[in-house]
């Protein structure tokens, strides 16, 4: 990577970083392009060259806790791992993950998320060998959910279990569902 292209990729996280702090810090009505820009330390016109509208900065800012793999088909058995990487991550950022929770935009955030949640639950599913059918999407929302940061936040945050041991039980709890699921062969009665 060039200087230049580390300068741009500082630059964006700057920006990126900026949404999190105003919707801890500042009330999530105050995240406007220039309160951005100014949390940022760059110029207005900075923050619209790399995001041209909210929705983009907002798009953008919905990506930063995800782990490197998140786009990777993890399977039940990388499930664990994936959990406690993603989890500590969420509680070295846990201000940021409480925001999300409680603000609008923290909400527009975590919504974006759902639909790639949902493929890659639903890819991770099917290469351990699970098809439920009509069924699957169920499934499928039952684990996103598991597997979320409401969870994490409940685990670690409420209930205060370190991240790994979160992961662990929430995997084992994921690995129970899926079981049944399959040895049932549908979730309805």
């Amino acid at each position: 990577m060039s200087l230049r292209e580390q300068q741009r990729a500082t630059t964006r996280d700057q920006i990126v970083e900026a949404v999190h702090h105003v919707l801890v810090e500042d009330h999530p009505a105050s995240l406007s392009m220039p309160r951005i820009a100014e949390r940022a330390g760059v110029s207005l016109r900075t923050v619209y060259r790399y995001f041209p509208t909210k929705e983009a900065l907002v798009d953008a800012a919905s990506e930063t806790f995800r782990v490197p793999d998140v786009g990777e088909v993890v399977g039940l058995d990388g499930l664990p791992a994936y959990l406690t990487r993603a989890w500590i991550g969420f509680s070295e950022h846990l201000a940021s993950v409480r925001s999300q929770h409680i603000t609008p935009v923290g909400r527009a955030i975590r919504d974006r998320r759902i639909e790639p949640a949902r493929r890659i639950t639903d890819q991770s599913l099917r290469a351990a060998g699970v098809d439920l059918g009509d069924e699957q999407a169920l499934l499928v929302d039952l684990v996103v959910a598991m597997t979320s940061s409401s969870t994490f936040l409940e685990l670690c945050d409420r209930l205060d279990n370190t991240p790994e041991d979160a992961a662990r039980v929430t995997a084992w709890a994921v690995h129970a569902v899926v079981d049944r699921a399959i040895t049932e062969g549908a979730i309805t009665p």
